[in-house]
């Protein structure tokens, strides 16, 4: 069985900003959101296929169909001739790890190529949009000669390191944020046949109990940052996509028993602020526990006004952070200078489920600082979703 409902899309919203754009009536801020989704769909149009079969580095098990990635912040010892073992510095991306050699910058623009499509189907009704995303779905995950294998034992692995590192299942965000979502909107398509989706349903079942069943999945599901929350966050969407609701609420659960440990009594996150980006992945972090608490309101589990013993919630996490854009000094350690943009889904997230005056100027806040000419998603998702909003 799979679910009838979104995983992060909202049905109101959705259809709210299609009438609006149709009928020329919504903001000027959702028209421009707008037309850039419709030129990202076109640019998309134009470009081959992913396929994991495109890497030129062979994965430890021989077959081109596992997916491959290696850890970003991780470079060559200097101190060795081979330069093995390769040594972390936090927050350095080594452009090395980020080359067509491996599938990382392929999942990404896969997963964000299909979802632009389908919102750009969605919203005008061109089937040219559809069959683009179905050919992306049928070249990554269907079709036997290209298709990725249903886990990522190899994800974010590290030279000189053995593969039994968990954190390369927080690549599968880029699956899970945008393909059941996807797959809804482009339903409607006469081109999405049954026997597609019957595969389709087949590989995400397959992946999801990987999550929950692999030695790996299991490492991953016992992290207490932000990838313990995007794992929980990827368990939690497929269950609900696949109907397994039990399963979902269960997750649920323990990411709300998760905040004891994650946060301090002030709100702070405790891994994220060790990191040299502690802004960003606070956020990081907090949106992909929002996440979660939105997937908890089809299931009516209030994960929103959760409290632990010792008051520790999704709202106090938020209020740590949100100082910073009431012009409070950020007074962790933080590589880049702080993008209160980082913050939007996470307040966004919470307007739409309180519709205080407090979140609405928060968030008008924040919009007043996103530079116009920027290509943020965040921002673009925001107004795209939200065409009654005045700043």
């Amino acid at each position: 069985m799979v679910s009838q409902s979104f995983i992060r899309l909202d049905t109101m919203q959705l259809a709210a900003a299609k009438q609006q754009i149709i009928e020329g009536t919504a903001s000027p801020q959702t028209l421009e959101a707008y037309s850039k989704l419709l030129q990202q769909a076109s640019s998309v149009l134009k470009q081959d296929n992913p396929t994991v079969m495109d890497k030129s580095i062979v994965p430890p098990s021989g077959d081109k169909h596992d997916y491959l990635s290696i850890s970003r912040y991780w470079w060559p010892d200097p101190k060795r001739q081979d330069g093995l073992s390769w040594i972390r510095l936090d927050g350095q991306t080594n452009p090395e790890t980020q080359t067509e050699a491996v599938d990382r910058k392929r999942l990404a623009l896969m997963g964000r190529g299909v979802y632009v499509l389908s919102l750009a189907y969605y919203f005008t009704e061109d089937e040219t949009y559809a069959t683009k995303a179905i050919s992306m779905l049928d070249t990554w995950f269907i079709n036997p000669e290209t298709l990725m294998n249903p886990h990522l034992k190899f994800g974010q692995s590290i030279p000189g390191h053995p593969n039994t590192r968990p954190f390369g299942i927080l690549d599968g965000r880029s699956i899970v944020q945008f393909i059941p979502d996807a797959l809804q909107l482009i339903a409607t398509s006469t081109q999405w046949t049954i026997n597609k989706q019957t595969k389709m349903t087949a590989w995400l079942s397959a992946y999801l109990a990987w999550l929950i069943e692999s030695p790996l999945g299991i490492k991953g599901s016992q992290l207490t940052n932000n990838h313990g929350s995007w794992y929980k966050f990827q368990v939690t969407a497929l269950a609900m996509y696949l109907g397994q609701t039990d399963l979902a609420k269960q997750t649920i659960v323990v990411t709300e028993h998760s905040l004891e440990n994650m946060l301090t009594a002030e709100g702070g996150q405790i891994h994220e602020l060790e990191r040299t980006r502690s802004f960003f992945y606070s956020c990081f972090n907090l949106e992909a526990l929002t996440s979660i608490a939105k997937i908890g309101d089809d299931v009516d589990m209030n994960m929103w006004n959760y409290k632990t013993e010792n008051n520790k919630s999704l709202s106090l996490a938020l209020q740590y952070l949100a100082h910073v854009v009431n012009g409070a000094e950020w007074k962790h350690d933080t590589l880049k200078t702080v993008n209160k943009t980082d913050l939007l889904p996470i307040v966004a997230a919470f307007f739409d489920t309180y519709k205080t005056e407090d979140y609405r100027t928060l968030l008008r806040s924040i919009l007043a600082e996103v530079d116009k000419d920027s290509r943020d998603a965040n921002s673009q998702e925001f107004w795209l979703f939200h065409p009654d909003f005045k700043i």
